[in-house]
């Protein structure tokens, strides 16, 4: 895989030659490409070599080099056990769900059921938008093949990397949980009213603001030693909205604090092994990148798209998730 960040000019060669691309961008510099074997989702927001950035005009493209076959599909959010059904035998698939749409609500709720889900890699992003037009804009997901752009249906890409390669997706989360309350949701939800906090019920929202609760840290559960967070959207007078669900009964706590966010994110990225970092497929989360300052800043080398929620299986929130692609071989060599 080849990572780049190109003008429209510049990306359109690309397309026209029939590579395989994933594409991110604004929806503007989305609409502008030709049609051709790619996907892409809306976000100005980049990780590049150079640092975060906000820009409209280019577009951040990885080049599928190893693709032996791709295929894709738009799939509704009333058919969302289609998403999984058009993958090879060999290969991954990479997924991208409009924000604030019932797709992006019916994935995040209905996607742990899916049939077959962890049989291969799916990862992928909720697509964005400049935060400056909220309320005026809306996220989207293109379909390269045709041209058309999608405000509430997921554009999935199914690759095939034949026999020869195998893919293996990761997450990178600076977060664990803190050695405060636990936290127990009475329902599965974008948003809470009540909670018991360690067996007792209060106003949510209350709690956090009795507390002095800073939520840009998130809600982290434990699911079986990975770490899964669940960030604050808002806190209103007696509702908390999150960026992705809570689940009934899961245990939550609040995450660590971190100390000096942007140096610890640094300093955690850069101590991973990111030889081929500018060669493997990632994307971040906005919030680390609002929270972080990472505006040009650079993160151990990981470049890609920010976004506005991260897939690797199920919905994620303030998680960087990556995906490299190997040589069969290497995986003989570790069994």
């Amino acid at each position: 895989m080849r990572n780049l960040f190109l003008s429209i000019a510049e990306a359109s060669l690309f397309i026209a030659s029939g590579a395989s691309l994933f594409v991110a961008g604004s929806a503007e510099a989305l609409a502008a490409l030709p049609k051709g074997r790619w996907i892409g989702g809306s976000t100005p927001y980049f990780m590049t070599e150079a640092g975060g950035v906000l820009d409209h005009g280019k577009v951040f493209c990885t080049v599928l080099d190893e693709a032996a076959q791709t295929r894709i599909d738009v799939v509704p959010a009333d058919d969302l056990p289609r998403l999984l059904a058009g993958r090879f035998a060999h290969g991954f698939s990479y997924v991208l769900v409009p924000a604030f749409s019932a797709v992006h609500q019916g994935f995040a709720l209905g996607a742990p059921a899916l049939p077959g889900l962890y049989d291969q890699p799916l990862i992928g992003w909720i697509t964005g938008i400049d935060l400056a037009d909220l309320g005026q804009a809306k996220p989207v997901a293109v379909n390269g093949e045709t041209g058309t752009a999608y405000e509430d249906a997921a554009v999935v890409m199914h690759v095939s990397l034949g026999g020869e390669r195998f893919a293996e997706a990761d997450i990178v989360n600076l977060f664990t949980q803190g050695a405060g309350a636990e936290i127990v949701f009475p329902a599965t939800g974008f948003a809470a009213t009540t909670a018991l906090v360690d067996g007792q019920e209060v106003n949510f929202a209350a709690w956090l603001r009795a507390g002095g609760v800073a939520t840009a840290l998130p809600l982290v559960a434990d699911y079986n030693g990975a770490m899964v967070n669940v960030s604050f959207q808002a806190v209103h007078e007696d509702r908390v909205e999150f960026y992705a669900p809570v689940v009934a009964g899961r245990a939550y706590r609040l995450a660590a604090p971190v100390g000096d966010y942007p140096a610890a994110y640094g300093t955690y990225c850069g101590a991973l092994d990111n030889t081929d970092a500018a060669c493997a497929l990632s994307f971040n989360c906005i919030l680390n990148y609002l929270y972080a300052a990472l505006e040009g800043k650079t993160t151990g080398g990981f470049v890609g798209p920010v976004t506005f929620g991260e897939i690797a299986y199920i919905l994620l929130n303030q998680t960087l998730v990556r995906l490299d692609v190997k040589a069969q071989e290497m995986a003989e060599a570790a069994e």
